[in-house]
Parts: C-alpha cells; structure tokens; sequence
C-alpha cells in the first residue's frame, strides 16, 4: 500500500526560514511573496519566520546570535517561547542545512504545498493531485495552471501576481479619500515645483537635468536636507560619482546658508539664513570667528545630529540589481520614503538603452515599493549653445528615451551673464531685469503629468554657499521686426 502523501513538507519550510537567517538580504527578494499565516505549516517555524521579519523591520538588518538574542529578550512572551524552541542553538542548526543559493528551490517547493493546503480549504479535490506519481517534479506554477480559474479564490501569493479591479467601483471613496488626504507629497523648496509637482509623490519620479559640474548634486543636497533634516522624514541617498566628504560638505553650506534652515529664527518672514560662510572655507577649516565656528559645529551640529533622517550610500558598483537591492532593504529595514540617485546613468556604459532600463527600473521599484524618487542626468554639452527655452529630451546625455519612463522632467542650464538682457524675471511683484551681479539658472519643465508643462522658471544661485532660491519666472523680451 502507497503511503499516503502529506500537504505539507517540514524540511523545505526549515531550509527556507534556514536560509533567511544565514543571508539577510534573501528577505529583500521574498518579503512580499512569503506569506507566512499561510506558507507555513509548522507553527514554530512560522513563528521564526515572524520573528525574523520583526527583527529585519524594526531591529537591525545584520543577523547574528548576539542581536537577535538581545531582539528576543525585549520582550517577556517573546523570550519565554525563543528559549522554548530552543534558542539561537535551532536557528544556527537550520542555518547549518540551508545552501542560501537554493532559496529559490526551498520556496518554490514551500508555496507549491501551500497551495496544495488553500486548495483544500476550499474544498478543491487535492488528494489525486498530492498522490499523482510527477508531484514531487511539480512547481508552485504547475499546481495554478491545473486549477487556473480558482485562483482568484486563492489567499496566498506567487510570484507577485495582481488581479484586475473594477476602475468606478469606488469611485465616492477615492473623492472622499483625497478630499481627507489630499494627494500631495513631501514638500519641496521650491514654490513652482511644489505647486507643479504636488510635492515629491510616492511612486512618481523627478529627473533633474544638468550640464555637468554646473551643480546637479548641490540642487539635490538642498532638496535631500530640506526633506530628511528639516522635515524628518527617512530618505535614502544612492550616489555613484561624490563621495560622503563631498557631500558632508554641501550639507554644512546647504544648512548654514539657506534660510530655510534657520532653526534658530521664530520669525517666518525674517529670511536670514544661520551665518554666511561658503563652502571652501568649510572644508579649509576657515572662520571668520570662534562664535561662527562654535555656531556650525556645536548649534548646527547638534540639531543636525538629531534630526537627520539621511541615509547616504556611495555606490562602487550601480548595477540595476545593486540598486533595486539597496533600495528594498532600506525601505522594508528603515522605512524610507523618498530614493534620491545622483547621477542617473547606465552601467559599465552609457548606451541610452541601458539608461533608460535603468531608469525604468528605478521607476518600478518606486511604484512597488510605494517611494517617491529624485534622480539627476546629465545633459549634452551641445546645450551650452541651446536657448533655455528651447530645451528638450533630446539635450539629455546618451538617453532622451528616458522621457517617456519618468512623471516629472526639469532641464537646467546657467544662464550666460552676456545673455542677461534677452530675459525678464516675472514673479508677484512685477517684471525686473536680470542683475548681473548674481548668477541665474533657468529650469525648463520638460515634463509634467499636470500643469506647468513648458514653463520656464529662474533661480539666483550661488554655489560657493550651496543657495538656490525660485525667484519667479523667466521671460524673453520681446524684440520688434524692425529694431536694430
């Protein structure tokens, strides 16, 4: 008599939960394909998975016998059942069997008996299926396929499959729902590109373009601590060309020089920054007093210190798999918000292919992860000749095909002080000559799924200090026929 074939199998649950805990980063990859009220059958393996989701989430993402005994000592249930299931000793036993490598092998066969066990409780026939001679070949995708139309009755996950919505169905509760929480992101520094834009929105993509060396990073770092200093909320900075002195550096300009991040002023129409100091003399060391260096390092360092939700990461490799790895832990470990990337570009080349897969990438991962990003290019050199205005996809270095993956797309250049008086500035307060004593840059809105689109608004800047202000909108002056 064939023995009866079980819907459950303890070894491949183990491995898979085994692996987990020897490679950290597998949680990346599985986190939203593991289902574990329904993956696992054994209820002390569940419980580990948990525990290890909760110590990856809240905790710590580097496993090893010390952190995560200290995780479960916290709490008085959760130390109580760790000991009873025998300790770091089970976990490093598991750890011992798993090959991490075969993770995808040890969850394909873990989901395939899930199935198997949803299937029943829907009262499928699974027993001719469970006892069929090939089940032990068979994968997860094979059990669907057999019951194919029953799948939309199915709790479980596999391999991120999504189901069509009826688009109306709720149709009052989505109006009521923005009408509460009005779609709108972080905010950014920058009024028009506030207004434009709606703030920087989860699963929408902003890609600024620039020359280069004209300041693509420094724009960023104001955007980057005006979010994750001023506001507080977590972002992630992925950089592959400066380095963390670098940027450091534009942080302490960025905060001491604009006024936006006087902490210290109760006034808010008092726009006077913290002190005046350019960044140059940061880095040499040079102040123009004790008080002003006591100012930066212990005031300003201090509010920095504790309210920096910065996480910055220099990137020796940039390939699409290190980003979307890097970008998933931090999200699912720190709880990250927005994802900035300077500079976009393409991995070991700069074909416009392989820009614009990256770009894409980068656009999915955001949408998946429920993440606003941010990313720079770089602009051809053709465009120090092109009038600001006349600026399109096709003055993006390598990939104007990126165009069509990104929601918003701003395309920068520094104006020439010889070209000053082709231009007006228009804001609230009336129309003004450009001053050629400051340095202007133009910002063409390329693209926008909403109003704006076009555009061309002005910023006064001065890198020495890392201060960008909008100061209206750029217009040209208008030159009759006959004027010579």
């Amino acid at each position: 008599m064939v023995e009866k074939r079980k819907d459950n199998d303890y070894a491949s649950e183990a491995l898979l939960v085994g692996s987990l805990y020897k490679n950290v980063d597998l949680y990346i990859e599985y986190a939203d394909l593991i289902k574990s009220k329904y993956d696992f059958h054994d209820e002390e393996l569940r419980y580990l998975y948990d525990m290890f989701e909760l110590f990856y989430m809240t905790f710590s993402q580097e496993m090893n016998e010390s952190k995560f005994t200290i995780f479960m000592s916290q709490d008085s249930e959760r130390s109580k059942r760790y000991k009873d299931i025998g300790g770091w000793r089970t976990i490093e036993y598991q750890m011992s069997l798993a090959d991490d490598k075969d993770v995808d092998k040890y969850f394909d066969t873990v989901k395939k008996y899930s199935l198997i066990r949803e299937f029943a409780r829907k009262n499928f026939p699974t027993d001719k299926m469970l006892q069929h001679p090939k089940f032990p070949q068979m994968k997860a995708e094979d059990i669907i396929s057999t019951m194919r139309y029953a799948v939309d009755n199915i709790n479980t996950v596999v391999g991120g499959g999504k189901q069509a919505t009826l688009l109306g169905s709720k149709f009052a509760d989505k109006l009521a729902s923005w009408k509460q929480t009005p779609d709108i992101g972080h905010p950014l520094p920058f009024p028009k590109w506030d207004e434009y834009f709606r703030g920087l929105r989860k699963k929408k993509v902003l890609v600024d373009g620039m020359l280069s060396n004209e300041g693509k990073s420094r724009r960023m770092a104001k955007v980057v601590n005006f979010i994750g200093v001023l506001k507080r909320v977590p972002v992630l900075v992925l950089v592959n060309e400066q380095d963390e002195d670098e940027w450091y550096a534009m942080q302490a300009s960025t905060i001491c020089n604009n006024y936006e991040f006087n902490f210290l002023n109760s006034n808010p129409d008092n726009k006077e920054s913290l002190t005046n100091i350019t960044e140059s003399d940061i880095l040499n060391g040079v102040y123009e007093s004790e008080d002003q260096y006591h100012l930066i390092t212990e005031i300003v360092g201090e509010w920095i210190k504790e309210n920096t939700r910065v996480y910055f990461l220099e990137l020796n490799k940039y390939s699409d798999e290190d980003l979307q790895r890097e970008i998933k832990k931090h999200v699912l470990g720190l709880g990250v918000e927005v994802i900035y990337y300077d500079t976009l570009k393409g991995y070991k080349g700069d074909q416009w292919e392989t820009v614009k897969q990256t770009t894409t990438m980068i656009k999915n991962v955001c949408g998946e992860m429920n993440v606003a990003g941010y990313c720079t290019i770089q602009l051809t050199d053709e465009t120090h000749n092109i009038d600001i205005f006349d600026l399109n996809s096709n003055n993006i270095a390598n990939a104007k095909q990126l165009y069509h993956v990104v929601d918003h797309m701003i395309l920068e250049k520094r104006l020439n002080p010889n070209d000053y008086h082709k231009y007006r500035i228009t804001n609230e307060w009336g129309t003004y000559e450009l001053d050629k004593n400051k340095t202007y840059y133009g910002q063409k809105i390329a693209k926008n799924r909403g109003t704006g689109k076009g555009t061309v608004l002005v910023t006064e800047v001065n890198l020495d200090r890392n201060t960008w202000y909008e100061v209206g909108f750029l217009t040209k002056v208008f030159k009759p026929k006959n004027d010579k």
